[in-house]
C-alpha cells in the first residue's frame, strides 16, 4: 500500500468520526433545544444503580426528538442508542413504523445497530403491527438482527400466525434460538422440546440444529423437575 493509500484512508476515518461527533453533538443540541433533562446521558443505560449514578436522560420527555431524528441518523452507535431509548411500552404505537424504516435500512448497513433496532421494535410492537413483525421476522435476508424481532413472537400466544412464524423459524441458523423461545411462550415446553427435537432431528449439522438441541436439553430439565 502506498503513501497516498495510506493518508486517504486516514483522511476518511477521520472525517467519520468528525460526522458521528457532530451527530451526537447535533442531537444534544435538540435535546436542549427542546428542554430535555440530562441531554448529557444520551446512550447511558444503567440498570444497577447500587454501584452506577443513575442516568439523568428523561427518555420520555425526548422521544418525540428521538423518533424525528431516527431517520437522518448515520453514526451506527447512535442509532444504537437512540433504539434503546424508544424501546419503552409508552412508545407502542406511535414509534412503530419509524423503527421499521430504520430497521430495514440499517440490516444492510451495520448489523449491531439494526439489532438493537430490532431489541426495540419488539418491544414496542402492539396486536395491531403484529402483520408487520411477522413479515419482518420471516424476511431471511435481514439476517441477524431479526432475533429479537423473532424472540417477541412470543408476547403474542393467541395468535396463530406469530405461533406458525416461530415454529417455521426455528429452522433459520440466524435465529433459531429465539424462535424456539418464542414458540415455547405460545405452544409451550412441551410443543416446544417436540419441534427442537425435530429441527435436530431433520437439520443434522446446522447451526439451528446446534441451538434446538441446547435449548431442547434446558426445556427437557424443566420438565423433569
Amino acid at each position: 500500500m502506498c503513501r497516498a493509500d495510506i493518508d486517504a484512508r486516514t483522511v476518511t476515518v477521520w472525517q467519520t468520526r468528525v460526522v458521528a461527533d457532530d451527530e451526537w453533538d447535533e442531537l444534544r443540541a435538540r435535546l436542549r433545544q427542546a428542554g430535555v433533562a440530562g441531554e448529557q446521558d444520551l446512550g447511558r443505560f444503567v440498570s444497577n444503580t447500587e454501584f452506577f449514578e443513575p442516568s439523568s436522560f428523561d427518555e420520555r420527555a425526548a422521544f418525540e426528538v428521538l423518533l424525528a431524528a431516527l431517520p437522518w441518523l448515520n453514526d451506527a452507535k447512535l442509532v444504537g442508542a437512540v433504539a434503546g431509548h424508544l424501546r419503552r411500552p409508552w412508545a407502542r404505537g406511535k414509534a412503530f413504523p419509524v423503527l421499521v424504516s430504520a430497521f430495514e435500512r440499517w440490516a444492510a448497513l451495520d448489523a449491531m445497530a439494526a439489532w438493537h433496532l430490532g431489541d426495540a421494535l419488539g418491544s414496542v410492537a402492539t396486536a395491531d403491527d403484529l402483520s408487520q413483525l411477522i413479515r419482518l421476522a420471516r424476511t431471511s435476508r435481514l439476517g441477524m438482527p431479526r432475533q429479537m424481532i423473532v424472540l417477541a413472537l412470543g408476547r403474542f400466544k393467541k395468535s396463530a400466525e406469530a405461533q406458525a412464524a416461530a415454529r417455521d423459524l426455528a429452522e433459520d441458523d440466524d435465529v433459531a434460538l429465539h424462535a424456539l423461545n418464542a414458540y415455547r411462550k405460545i405452544a409451550g415446553p412441551a410443543a416446544a422440546l417436540k419441534r427442537g427435537s425435530e429441527v435436530v432431528r431433520d437439520h443434522p449439522g446446522t447451526r439451528a440444529a446446534e441451538q434446538a438441541q441446547r435449548q431442547a436439553k434446558r426445556i427437557a430439565k424443566s420438565l423433569a423437575r
